[in-house]
């Protein structure tokens, strides 16, 4: 949904809720990425060249969106989390890394949180979040999105009235899946963090993001992004996937 990637891409495969466009990688890492509400799974599509050599890179693609298009949406976050992890284990995945813009950094976190707690013994090595409020104040940035749900189509697509007809619900229906949710305080988990955010997000700042610290008792990061908007469009979109190849490699280089 962002610039089109000229270069050929193999044939995704194709699982439920997770694609990837390329061989597993060497280290048994899967990068999982939830995508911004309204999207799908084919926005990474041109990240997979990019982490190829670092992680196996997921897209997730939810009901309503792609080829899931005629499937309702999802009740609950909890529901989602669950059949991302029964997909997980499916995939026989031994450790994951997971990134989540906007809407998709509550999935993320709420991921990263249920893998900590269960026992089917998959490794979260690291988790970042984009373009997102930390989770106190996820119901603030709710609040906010309903108010606007065009912020979350990509500029390139706005002067097209049917396809901005077609993705208006479906980003309805991802803010209202994530305004019933109920952040619960507990344990931080024990994972290294990077937060990301655009110099040209209107939405978010430094300061307005610093409070993701106090989710992990691992390194935190935090990344500007100089050309990112909220959405990181554009060149910014291959810089964001540039930060987190970084954030990976850093944490990957001394398992290697």
């Amino acid at each position: 949904m962002n610039q089109a990637d000229p270069t050929p891409m193999p044939t995704p495969e194709k699982g439920r809720l997770l694609v990837s466009w390329g061989a597993p990688a060497k280290n048994g890492l899967a990068l999982v990425c939830i995508p911004w509400a309204g999207a799908g799974a084919a926005p990474f599509r041109s990240w997979s060249p990019v982490l190829d050599d670092v992680s196996t890179v997921y897209g997730l693609r939810l009901a309503g969106r792609e080829s899931r298009r005629m499937e309702p949406p999802a009740d609950t976050v909890a529901e989602v989390v669950c059949d991302i992890v029964a997909e997980l284990v499916g995939l026989g995945v031994p450790r994951v890394a997971l990134f989540g813009q906007c809407f998709g950094a509550v999935l993320a976190f709420e991921l990263a949180k249920a893998l900590a707690k269960s026992d089917h013994d998959i490794e979260v090595a690291h988790l970042l979040v984009a373009s997102q409020l930390p989770p106190p104040y996820f119901a603030e940035a709710d609040l906010e999105a309903e108010h606007d749900l065009m912020q979350y189509v990509p500029e390139n697509f706005r002067e097209e009235p049917d396809f901005v007809e077609l993705l208006l619900p479906v980003i309805a229906a991802d803010i209202s899946l994530v305004s019933r949710y109920i952040y619960e305080p507990g344990a931080p988990l024990a994972v290294p963090l990077t937060v990301v955010y655009g110099a040209h997000d209107s939405q978010l700042s430094r300061d307005r993001v610093d409070a993701w610290r106090w989710e992990t008792t691992g390194p935190t990061n935090f990344c500007e992004i100089a050309e990112g908007d909220h959405l990181f469009g554009g060149e910014a979109w291959l810089r964001l996937a540039a930060t987190v190849r970084a954030a990976l490699t850093c944490r990957t280089a001394s398992d290697v």
